[in-house]
């Protein structure tokens, strides 16, 4: 987890605000990532060919562009 990359979640999803090369550094590996989201907890982001998602409960939640 970085404390880099800023992601929060509010009622229409997850923002991504800051660090996406952060984030697209930390996805190169594996394709997934766990991040840190305040006042949330830990969640799973991933990239996939429809763009970078949230994984939740065996959901993908599109991560949205500030």
């Amino acid at each position: 987890m970085s404390p880099d990359i800023l992601i929060i979640q509010d009622s229409n999803g997850y923002h991504l605000l800051h660090g996406y090369l952060h984030l697209a550094m930390a996805l190169n590996d594996s394709g997934k990532t766990a991040v840190e989201v305040q006042d949330y907890g830990t969640v799973t982001v991933a990239r996939t060919r429809d763009g970078l998602v949230v994984e939740e409960d065996g959901k993908h939640l599109p991560l949205l562009p500030n």
